[in-house]
């Protein structure tokens, strides 16, 4: 019995390596007009959430005619097509999937965060992205933190020894 319970915490973390996704299903739909009728190329890339956050558009673009060994797919995506691709995920990493739009105008990447889902559906607009659940953000680094405790109440005044003595006027 004693054993038994000793090899619980390896079997629990086996369990839980198991159940998380080694592939991210994604389906992208884009609309006759996104991106002005031009096709536009999605990178999915293994991501430093720090550096995600202040990455330019140029930084990004870049990385599709450069070797880069983050880069875990490029594709073309054709407006008026839903595509269908599957990525493979890099151990413990979050990835973020980005596109390249000629005139982009808002949301043109998705952070996906640790343990990633098994799929993730992004409908593309004219010149960004809009997904089936909010974007979520890299942690903070104050996240990690205890939550601070909210300040205490004012203290309530004691009442008076004695009441108010009262006067008649002049």
């Amino acid at each position: 019995m004693r054993r038994s319970l000793k090899s619980l915490p390896a079997a629990l973390s086996l369990l839980l390596v198991a159940c998380t996704p080694s592939t991210l299903h994604l389906s992208i739909k884009a609309p006759a007009g996104t991106n002005q009728g031009r096709p536009l190329y999605m990178l999915v890339r293994k991501v430093d959430p720090k550096l995600f956050a202040v990455e330019s558009y140029g930084e990004v673009s870049a990385r599709v005619f450069q070797p880069d060994a983050d880069v875990l797919l490029s594709a073309l995506i054709y407006p008026g097509t839903l595509q269908r691709v599957k990525v493979p995920l890099p151990d413990g990493a979050p990835v973020a999937v980005s596109f390249l739009f000629t005139a982009p105008d808002g949301t043109w990447q998705q952070f996906v965060n640790t343990p990633a889902p098994g799929s993730l559906d992004i409908e593309l607009l004219e010149g960004r992205i809009r997904t089936d659940t909010a974007p979520a953000e890299p942690r903070k680094a104050e996240d990690d933190a205890a939550p601070a405790k909210p300040p205490a109440a004012p203290a309530v005044p004691p009442p008076p020894a004695a009441p108010p003595e009262l006067r008649a006027g002049p």
